[in-house]
């Protein structure tokens, strides 16, 4: 009697069964935040035209802040 062979698929299956588990998942280090966004609330007042805003890469004039060369 022979055992069937196994396709690709199950051979990397079986193998990632076998692995042992990463160690950051295993509960040894805390839970850590990596980032944390903050956006502070901005008034919509003057804005430039839609060619001037293409030009300069930012619709709010108080974003605009060119590269000095």
């Amino acid at each position: 009697m022979t055992t069937p062979e196994k396709t690709p698929e199950q051979e990397v299956k079986v193998a990632a069964a076998d692995a042992p588990p990463v160690a950051h998942t295993s509960g040894f280090y805390p839970p850590l935040r990596l980032a944390q966004a903050y956006v502070p609330p901005q008034r919509y007042g003057r804005t430039y035209t839609p060619a001037e805003a293409l030009e300069k890469g930012t619709l709010f004039p108080e974003l605009y802040s060119p590269y000095p060369y």
